[in-house]
């Protein structure tokens, strides 16, 4: 499955390291935790063994993968809600879910949006943005070896192209 060292990414939360497996009893019963640690928001998070499949836990994405990233931030997905809480609440389950690509199509949406704006975003919408912009960095520096600097910049350069900046 998984093992000590092993970056992974943790829906909602970003890409950490696998710090240990620990064994803690717990009502008599042992149960084995995946201890994760998570450098850019300096959070350690402790997951039971069992939760693994159910959790959404996964490896980073490879150097080969980039390419379709790029794509997906330059062109996003299309919503056909107008209503700003249900476009607002689509966009926190493409959070969630802690696919890299959902989070890609999120800030290339709303990154658009922010553009044709004059106004700028709505305050749900900013946090959305943030925290896809985030997710990714988070991704970034673990899987590519970038600084935070570097990953931001990486997303910024990407974005701008889609919004003919």
């Amino acid at each position: 499955m998984f093992n000590v060292g092993d970056h992974v990414v943790y829906p909602y939360h970003g890409a950490g390291t696998i710090r240990d497996i620990e064994v803690k009893e717990v009502l008599g019963e042992k149960i084995s935790y995946y201890v994760l640690y998570f450098p850019l928001n300096d959070v350690t998070l402790m997951l039971p063994e069992d939760r693994i499949n159910s959790s959404g836990l996964r490896n980073v994405i490879e150097e080969n993968q980039l390419d379709e990233l790029i794509y997906a931030l330059q062109n996003g997905v299309q919503t056909k809600n107008e209503n700003p809480k249900q476009y607002s609440r689509e966009n926190e389950n493409l959070l969630k879910s802690g696919n890299i690509i959902d989070a890609a199509h999120v800030i290339a949406n709303l990154s658009l949006k922010e553009y044709e704006r004059t106004n700028g975003l709505h305050i749900q919408d900013r946090k959305n943005l943030d925290k896809a912009k985030q997710f990714i960095v988070s991704e970034l520096i673990l899987a590519n070896n970038m600084t935070e600097e570097e990953a931001y910049e990486f997303i910024d350069k990407n974005i701008q192209i889609s919004q003919g900046a």
